[in-house]
């Protein structure tokens, strides 16, 4: 069975939580750990439980640009963060990855594109639309640290399973599977499975 992901979730308009929060919650893999319509309720909220993944939006009354962002960051280093919002602006985007956020989903975007982002950040991905990939930040290095997920496909790919099995087998949409696929390319600095497998094994990641 697939993880279940914990979610906070900041926004400034009550009604839309509540549509938010009734989409998400159709999906067995996510959970709802808490809703914030107000800077002091989500520093509240943070202060009692913290979740897998903070869904944010960019605009509050009571925030001023990405304040909060920095906030969050500053006390909770480790909280990945998914700005949701309809704000569209590339500088914005770059502004957010370049402080830590993991993803950017526009409210314009398919319901689907938010569920992806949801897995892709859970497992470690950096998860914005196809224009904006450029902005992403090179992985350095092959002595990069994989996460559990990484090694657990990298070990499948080693096995010879295909992308296709691998999604069955960890009951994971094809692209979750795809994006790490690529994550682990850039981390090895490998263009193909043959490459990773022979770098991964040289590297002593593969037993």
């Amino acid at each position: 069975m697939e993880t279940k992901i914990t979610l906070g979730i900041f926004d400034d308009h009550p009604f839309f939580i509540t549509g938010l929060r009734a989409f998400l919650e159709q999906h067995p893999f996510i959970s709802i750990l808490f809703t914030a319509i107000t800077k002091p309720d989500l520093e509240k909220e943070l202060s009692k439980h913290l979740p897998d993944i903070l869904m944010m939006d960019v605009l509050a009354p009571d925030v001023t640009g990405l304040e909060l962002y920095f906030y969050v960051r500053k006390n909770y280093e480790a909280l990945k963060i998914i700005a949701y919002t309809s704000l569209r602006s590339e500088i914005l985007i770059d502004s957010l990855l370049s402080i830590g956020v993991k993803g950017y989903v526009n409210k314009n975007q398919p319901p689907e594109d938010l569920l992806e982002a949801i897995k892709d950040v859970h497992y470690d991905l950096i998860s914005v639309p196809d224009e904006y990939k450029d902005l992403i930040p090179e992985t350095i290095g092959v002595k990069a640290i994989f996460t559990p997920r990484e090694s657990e496909i990298m070990k499948l790919i080693a096995n010879g399973q295909t992308s296709d099995i691998i999604a069955k087998e960890l009951q994971v949409s094809l692209r979750t599977v795809e994006n790490i696929k690529l994550n682990l390319f850039k981390k090895l600095d490998v263009k193909n499975a043959a490459e990773l497998i022979l770098a991964a094994t040289r590297l002593g990641y593969l037993s």
